[in-house]
């Protein structure tokens, strides 16, 4: 068995080891907590990347499907503006066809020709003319046919101008709506491309704060770590120096208070066994009846 005095200093011991661990473990819920709140800033963070990554995303199909739009619209225009080059190109060849044809035939019009023959014919039955002065308008209105059926090939010419002038003026219609399906698109396109940058700027620096909140909790876990480790060899040496003093009957305050909480329960069980079967509760019923609600 051991002396008095030993037995005083693993007390003193024992309390002082109390005291410390009691120390320990407010600074370890210090540094959970410190750790918990870093965590629900980083789910947060974590929260806000996500969205701006599908936020980010959503630009960026927008860009891209514009794009392409772009892309297949520019291929078209090219296609238009090519079939506009090629038709007036056409157009200035039967217009030369034309001129030379009228030309070599010394008519400069055909229909103003058409209607000075209708003019002359008019005049040559509604008038009344002297023989010579008819036979002379006669021979002018003969040539004039002739130079007007000879010119009639130019009519053929003109169909295909015509046709081609229709062409050229709804492939410029469609060129020129073409450019603005261009024009916006491009502007589109171009907005949803800085939306994408500035989104990728801003998910850059939610993960750059997201890593700072990891490196935090991860001191605090180490710190947490070395706290525990600094605990084990304390509560190694208290339940040790609480081994010796039971074995050598000396009564812990825990072991009291266990003691007291048992008997008062016991006891608190009696008293309520004795409300159930309707007993008479003595004054130390009701105290302990007390005790126990109070508790």
């Amino acid at each position: 068995m051991l002396e008095q005095a030993e037995i005083d200093k693993l007390m003193s011991e024992l309390e002082s080891l109390k005291t410390e661990l009691k120390e320990y473990r407010n600074r370890l819920n210090s540094v959970d907590r410190k750790k918990e709140d870093f965590f629900k800033e980083k789910r947060k963070i974590s929260s806000d990347v996500y969205s701006r990554i599908k936020e980010a995303q959503g630009y960026k199909e927008k860009r891209n499907n514009l794009t392409d739009v772009v892309k297949n619209t520019k291929l078209s225009k090219e296609e238009l503006e090519q079939r506009i080059k090629t038709i007036e190109e056409e157009i200035h060849k039967f217009k030369e066809e034309k001129r030379k044809i009228l030309e070599k035939l010394g008519v400069e019009n055909p229909a103003f020709l058409k209607k000075n023959i209708k003019a002359l014919e008019f005049k040559i039955e509604t008038e009344g003319l002297t023989f010579e002065k008819e036979k002379e308008l006669m021979k002018v209105l003969s040539k004039m046919k002739k130079q007007y059926e000879n010119s009639r090939s130019v009519g053929e010419i003109e169909k295909k101008l015509d046709s081609h002038f229709r062409e050229l003026r709804d492939l410029q219609e469609q060129a020129e709506m073409t450019r603005k399906i261009v024009q916006v698109s491009a502007k589109e396109s171009q907005k949803h491309h800085i939306e994408l940058i500035e989104s990728s700027k801003e998910i850059d620096e939610l993960k750059k704060k997201e890593q700072e909140l990891e490196e935090h909790i991860s001191k605090h876990k180490e710190e947490m770590h070395r706290l525990n480790e600094e605990m084990n060899p304390k509560i190694a040496r208290l339940e040790e120096i609480k081994k010796v003093l039971h074995e050598n009957n000396v009564a812990l305050k825990e072991d009291v208070y266990k003691s007291n909480s048992e008997l008062l329960k016991a006891k608190d069980n009696q008293v309520q066994e004795k409300i159930k079967t309707g007993k008479k509760l003595t004054t130390e019923d009701l105290l302990i009846l007390q005790r126990t609600m109070k508790n």
